[in-house]
């Protein structure tokens, strides 16, 4: 819905952006064969040494400490999906070191999907969460124009830290049924598989449920910062991405609302009528233009992964006049936007 508010040239650019990230998320997804498993491995590989070979075209091999990359062999069909898939990012990101490094991120998290999943801890969860959506945060917020891009790439990261954590708390079903239980292990009683959240047995789905719980409330804090980092973008496109941000974060709130037999028995939605009272409720953020702090504890588990990003995000001492303690916007109305 917020897409209505962004000029045009961003919008064309950010549906350029969905459709890379798409095309690479169905490459991983639609691989349940292993031969298909096998063809989307060299694919997302073969695009991985694309990226690489831009961002160290100056490098050698001696110089960097690795072999050069090799490409996988592709079959013609495979060579073109690779090559339009770098064209296009190419033509979004060409110069661009620190987009092309986020895409690369997400072709590397992709790749992991190609095996069953079942994640460790906090850190695994948040670590996964950046590079299936923080990197395309990176992404969207140089195409939509964001300032002082060494501070305001750390909010962007977050907003799609925290909805990444909203889609795995609405997927856990469609998850484990790939395969893939995202549920820290260290937040069960007892580790629970993939196979056992599928196939309905109920030790298994009162964990995951109870996990769901925790996951949704530590997406809060990531949902609040990056609420607090919309003061860096344009005022239209800080309208657009401040509604996107309240209607998906609306997901969460819907599955707090329901039982575990109805959150198991039905795919959570987000309807029209509450997206448009999302929408009005999102108006304020046009007016939010202070100098944003960052919560430095959000990206200490994410410290080696965002050091080639040589982000220099502001502290609270860094801002004169900072932000009141603010959260995310509705918080205050969480019991009666349950009902």
């Amino acid at each position: 819905m917020g897409r209505i508010f962004l000029p045009r040239e961003q919008l064309q650019d950010g549906a350029r952006l969905y459709h890379v990230c798409r095309q690479v998320d169905d490459i991983a997804d639609n691989a349940a064969t292993d031969a298909q498993r096998q063809r989307a491995q060299k694919v997302l590989t073969c695009l991985q040494a694309r990226l690489n070979a831009r961002l160290q075209p100056q490098l050698t091999a001696a110089e960097t400490g690795t072999k050069p990359s090799t490409e996988p062999r592709l079959s013609n069909s495979e060579q073109q999906l690779v090559s339009a898939l770098e064209a296009d990012i190419v033509a979004l990101f060409a110069q661009d070191s620190r987009c092309l490094h986020a895409m690369q991120d997400l072709v590397a998290t992709m790749v992991v999907d190609l095996s069953p999943v079942q994640l460790e801890d906090e850190q695994a969860l948040l670590s996964y969460a950046y590079g299936a959506a923080g990197t395309v945060g990176v992404m969207m917020c140089q195409l939509m124009g964001a300032r002082e891009p060494d501070h305001s790439l750390a909010f962007a990261i977050d907003l799609g830290v925290a909805m990444q954590m909203t889609n795995i708390a609405r997927d856990v079903l469609e998850d484990a049924q790939r395969g893939r239980v995202y549920l820290p292990q260290t937040w069960l009683k007892q580790p629970i598989t993939a196979d056992a959240i599928a196939h309905g047995e109920p030790q298994a789905r009162h964990q995951a449920w109870q996990a769901i719980g925790q996951l949704i409330e530590r997406a809060e804090a990531y949902y609040t910062s990056g609420w607090r980092g919309l003061a860096y973008l344009p005022p239209r496109t800080r309208l657009a991405i401040g509604i996107a941000l309240r209607v998906y974060r609306q997901i969460g709130r819907r599955i707090q609302g329901l039982s575990a037999e109805d959150y198991w028995a039905q795919r959570v939605v987000v309807p029209k009528s509450r997206k448009l009272q999302q929408s009005l409720l999102a108006l304020p953020a046009l007016f939010n233009t202070s100098a944003a702090w960052h919560d430095a504890a959000l990206h200490q588990p994410l410290e080696a992964q965002l050091s080639g990003y040589a982000l220099t995000p502001k502290s609270l001492d860094d801002i004169a006049a900072p932000l009141p303690e603010d959260h995310p916007p509705g918080r205050e109305q969480r019991h009666s936007e349950k009902a």
